[in-house]
């Protein structure tokens, strides 16, 4: 009996023996499987985020080298002093170490006035001067002895090209993209062109010793079959992404190709197959371990740690997403596919849509248009009509409202548009979102202050008669204007009585009092200590507009009397205006505003508070600021 019992617990030890062994086996190939296809996977990320990233920070520099070419817009480019003039005035943009100017004749400008020789020859300059944007296919070297990159942009006048902005980008810049190693530092990236030149790649490369062209290493060294190297040269003329490997002085590499869609150059990332090999052999021996302590919960083991191993993955290919997109603005990259009517994102979304969305199809478009700011909701309608012309790169800027609040957003979107073979159908549109509203803000905050008077908050001087001068010229025919100029009476006594405090807050009434008074088709300006200009815009076709003038006059009258006091002495101030009548009176912005000044000194020589329109009889005895 006793024997028998031994003998039952022998098998079934010998069969749980068995049982784990074999379970074993199963379970390790299991993860090594899963180990392998993660990081194949993560690869082909990896690959593609390097490619958008660097995509990303050539059209950024483009776009900035085109807002560069607008300073032209007005120049003479048969010039060269007028061209030297404006080049030398202008500031740089980007992180271009040198930004030159060229006509059509090739002959370049900088921004040192000196010329950066003829670029007549040049494939970016012959092809930017077709009008589309370009960036040279090879790194070259400069003056200066260092590695860059030319970008160009045509310069248009009236929709036609008349000459090329360039900008050269240090390699050093384009370099530091790739510095940062992947796989614990077994991985890398690179940039090439479709000949298989290594333009840029991270210092890990060197390890390979692919010197300066991959094609000729594998090639030379017999690294991979004939066949296979032809259907990789294939799939890149053909801008698709593939996945290989090969083995040299006994070390096994993995290797993924992507297209960037810029210039036939796409990127190759890397990984040793003795990283993959360390990532099962670690998780090998977790799993032994743990056998050898509960055998008897050998299944659920088997479960937890196949979990713990695609976290830890997940993990991994998270952080070094991270480590990439840090090096870079805020951004999210997308692709969409005009066939199949859907919308792909990589990287977390959430900036934009206050959820991680990764897939939109058409229907679900109102996730984003409902949110659109109303003065851009035609953006999704242009994009198209762009698309249906033909173009091929495509740049606007748009607010969305934040999730969850009323506060817009402004984001640029930049791409590129695929075309078939015919240029008949678009394919893809690959680009990038772009959380730009810093810098817009600042923009909007800069141009504000440079146009107002700081303590009234109304235009100043030079920009109440550009803005008056800019509606004159191109609606004078449509409107009839008056130009009313205001005098605080008795100001001076505000100031040496009560103090210049109360001085200050009598012009903040005063320019308060103008701004209820006036609409905002109005232009409300401070020109000078305590005087103000106005400029009343009545559309013709309005009955009997001289009656709106004289009842705005009579009303700034009544309205603009005001006393201060510091409870130890009271000054009382009153207004004196003078008005010049467009167009019957004059034409111009300066010519209405010294007859304006006319009537205002009428007014103060003949007892003040009161507003008086130019006539003939009216003598100039003051001095305008015009003269």
């Amino acid at each position: 009996m006793k024997l028998h019992k031994v003998t039952s617990y022998a098998v079934v030890i010998t069969f749980l023996v068995f049982l784990s062994i074999f379970s074993f086996y199963k379970f390790e190939r299991a993860v090594n499987g899963t180990v392998s296809e993660n990081s194949a996977n993560f690869l082909k990320e990896t690959a593609s985020l390097y490619a958008g990233t660097f995509k990303i920070k050539l059209n950024d520099q483009l776009f900035m080298l085109e807002s560069q070419a607008r300073y032209f817009q007005d120049v003479d480019m048969n010039d060269y002093n007028t061209i030297k003039r404006t080049i030398m005035s202008t500031k740089g943009v980007g992180e271009f170490k040198r930004i030159s100017v060229a006509n059509l004749s090739g002959m370049t400008i900088n921004y040192d006035g000196k010329s950066s020789g003829n670029i007549l020859m040049k494939d970016y300059f012959k092809k930017a001067i077709t009008g589309v944007p370009q960036i040279s296919s090879k790194i070259s070297v400069d003056e200066d002895g260092e590695k860059v990159l030319t970008l160009a942009v045509p310069i248009f006048q009236n929709e036609k090209v008349v000459g090329v902005i360039t900008g050269t980008f240090a390699y050093s810049i384009l370099d530091n993209i790739f510095t940062v190693d992947t796989f614990d530092g077994q991985g890398y990236s690179m940039v090439c062109d479709k000949d298989g030149m290594i333009l840029i790649g991270t210092k890990s490369k060197e390890r390979l010793c692919f010197i300066d062209n991959w094609f000729l290493f594998f090639s030379e060294n017999k690294a991979i079959s004939p066949a296979k190297l032809d259907k990789i040269r294939s799939d890149i003329q053909s801008n698709f992404t593939g996945i290989f490997d090969f083995t040299i002085s006994s070390e096994s590499r993995i290797v993924v190709y992507t297209p960037i869609g810029m210039n036939d150059w796409y990127v190759i990332s890397s990984v040793t197959a003795d990283f993959i090999l360390s990532q099962q052999n670690r998780i090998t021996t977790i799993t032994m371990m743990l056998i050898g302590v509960m055998l008897f919960v050998f299944f659920v083991i088997f479960i937890i740690i196949t979990r713990l191993v695609i976290q830890k993955s997940q993990v991994e290919k998270d952080n070094s997403r991270y480590a990439i997109s840090s090096k870079t603005m805020q951004t999210v990259i997308f692709e969409y596919d005009f066939e199949h009517q859907v919308l792909e994102f990589t990287g977390n979304t959430d900036f934009v849509f206050g959820e991680n969305v990764k897939r939109l199809d058409y229907s679900d478009f109102g996730k984003i248009t409902e949110r659109i700011h109303e003065t851009e909701k035609g953006l999704i309608e242009n994009l198209a009509s762009s698309i249906s012309s033909g173009r091929s790169n495509l740049s606007t800027e748009f607010r969305i409202r934040k999730a969850y609040s009323s506060e817009f957003i402004w984001y640029r979107l930049s791409g590129t548009v695929i075309y078939d073979k015919d240029r008949s159908s678009p394919i893809k549109f690959i680009g990038n979102i772009v959380n730009v509203n810093a810098q817009v803000v600042h923009e909007q905050e800069l141009k504000v202050q440079a146009e107002t008077d700081l303590l009234s908050g109304l235009l100043n001087k030079i920009y109440m008669e550009k803005n008056v001068s800019h509606l004159l010229s191109q609606e004078g025919k449509t409107i009839f204007g008056a130009l009313f100029i205001i005098d605080l009476d008795n100001f001076k006594q505000v100031n040496d009585r009560l103090g210049h405090s109360f001085g200050d807050l009598a012009i903040c009434d005063t320019a308060g009092k103008l701004s209820l008074v006036f609409s905002e088709k109005d232009f409300i300006g401070r020109i000078g200590g305590d005087e103000f200009c106005v400029f009343l815009c009545i559309r013709n076709g309005i009955a009997n507009p001289m009656s709106i003038v004289e009842e705005k006059a009579a009303t700034l009258n009544q309205i603009l009397a005001a006393e201060y006091s510091n409870d130890e002495e009271t000054v009382g101030i009153t207004s004196s205006i003078g008005i010049a009548l467009f167009p019957s009176q004059e034409t111009t912005f300066k010519a209405l505003f010294k007859k304006a000044d006319m009537a205002l000194y009428h007014v103060k020589n003949n007892g003040k508070n009161n507003y008086a329109v130019y006539n003939e009889n009216m003598e100039n005895k003051g001095e305008s600021v015009y003269e």
